[in-house]
């Protein structure tokens, strides 16, 4: 059996009643971040270009659904892909397995979830039976994708979405295996496009793929059964090293990757590589005082794999900044925090932020966490003094909000407020917001997660 029919049947055969209570937990909050990410980026330029691309083909049916949560209505597919993009756009959603799940799922499942009249369980179980496909085809692959140029949520992240859509759609072991196969066709994207609005739209044509692929294979069209783990499929032709696991049987149902996994939250707007770095600054300066005009180097320790993906050192924008280790340890140090409002032009061009970038010298070392094969078994910073004097960061382990050390329920509901603020929603209709999402199981459509009427 291939990965394909594998996964066909459990994708299929999955019910509400299969899942663990963690995973549904895990899902609530995987929605509850990437609402909180895709209403900030409502307003981000990357947002408003696609949505001015789409204006381009204005056509309208009753089969349109609501886009950015009610601000728009367009066919399913173009909801998917605009939703994906404004959850992406910051950079802001969660992350697992050196993917961002949840914001290619989550606005699929919802475009696609509005069609069907989708109940908040079967929402839930699209979303895990997505997560257990993508996550083992991710854990099948031992080498760093991530430094061959892949980007592993573009390449993989169709094939998740379009697992959670054919679930929500109740297609047929044989509908869903070659709608898996088809989403193999859209896999693409690399690191060269980190810090430009192509990264957001990686996520974007992800989830537009999962459902284009669920709708084919209902259609009628087929695709090979060894697309994804055959020789000339696309693990083997991915692979930096060659050396992808094509032949094992996946335990589905048997295991849980998403109970093993789960999610990391961001505590910080800017790339999951830089969150240890933050917290150790952030923990610095709040136990002593630091004259920054006496600063004379920067010293963040981090894996030589984390250096590469924040490679941005001189970042002339929000989107590089965000990818630069550089401005997560001078921004930090500059603002004694680092949000939303940091990212500003304003903040981005502070003469003392600058200076400070152009004194960070990083460390990066050829040493990995065991359980992590890609960060170093902690990230630190040094800060050497003019006079001479270092004064060190706490070894960072775990970042606040990574799964071993989860946000707390007001925590995550202070960075689902203060997104919604950065893109104009009201605090009453946040908080409202927030609670329907937390009541998710109990939903009985994706209605009570729409925030505005788009006739209005």
């Amino acid at each position: 059996m291939t990965f394909s029919q594998d996964a066909a049947r459990f994708i299929t055969s999955l019910t509400h009643e299969h899942l663990p209570a963690e995973a549904i937990d895990t899902t609530v909050l995987g929605f509850t971040d990437t609402l909180a990410a895709l209403i900030a980026g409502r307003p981000e330029p990357v947002t408003r270009a696609t949505e001015q691309y789409l204006d381009q083909d204005p056509r309208q049916s009753p089969s349109d659904v609501r886009a950015l949560l009610g601000e728009r209505l367009l066919p399913p597919e173009q909801a998917a892909l605009l939703d994906a993009v404004a959850a992406h756009a910051l950079d802001y959603d969660d992350y697992a397995f050196a993917n961002h799940p949840s914001s290619v799922m989550v606005p699929a499942i919802l475009a696609i979830g509005q069609s069907t009249r989708a109940t908040g369980r079967e929402m839930i179980t699209a979303y895990i039976a997505g997560y257990e496909v993508w996550a083992e085809i991710m854990a099948r692959e031992p080498d760093h994708l991530h430094s061959k140029g892949w980007h592993p949520t573009a390449v993989f992240g169709p094939i998740g979405a379009t697992a959670a859509v054919a679930r929500v759609l109740k297609l047929s072991i044989q509908e869903t295996s070659h709608a898996l196969g088809l989403s193999v066709a859209h896999a693409g994207g690399v690191m060269g496009n980190f810090g430009s609005m192509a990264k957001p739209y990686h996520a974007g044509r992800a989830a537009e793929a999962g459902l284009r692929c669920a709708r084919l294979a209902r259609a009628g069209m087929t695709a090979s059964a060894e697309a994804i783990d055959g020789g000339t499929g696309l693990l083997a032709a991915l692979s930096p090293g060659g050396r992808a696991d094509r032949s094992s049987s996946a335990a589905f149902g048997q295991r849980w990757r998403i109970t093993e996994t789960g999610l990391n939250i961001k505590k910080y707007p800017t790339v999951g590589a830089s969150q240890r770095v933050v917290d150790g600054i952030l923990g610095l300066t709040e136990q002593q005082d630091i004259d920054l005009s006496q600063i004379e180097t920067i010293v963040p320790r981090v894996s030589d794999k984390y250096a590469r993906l924040m490679h941005f050192s001189e970042p002339r924008d929000p989107a590089e900044a965000k990818f630069s280790l550089a401005f997560a340890c001078s921004a930090a140090l500059r603002f004694g925090r680092l949000g939303l409002s940091e990212l500003e032009p304003a903040a981005l061009a502070d003469p003392m932020l600058r200076d400070l970038m152009s004194r960070v010298d990083v460390d990066a070392v050829e040493e990995y966490d065991p359980d992590y094969p890609v960060p170093a078994p902690y990230d630190m910073v040094t800060l050497i003094m003019k006079d001479g004097r270092k004064l060190a960061t706490a070894k960072i382990r775990r970042a606040s909000g990574h799964v071993d050390h989860p946000l707390t329920l007001q925590q995550l509901r202070s960075k689902f407020m203060d997104c919604a603020s950065y893109g104009k929603l009201s605090d009453d209709r946040a908080s409202a917001l927030f609670e329907s999402v937390q009541a998710l199981p109990a939903a009985t459509s994706p209605d009570c997660l729409m925030v505005a009427d788009p006739d209005q």
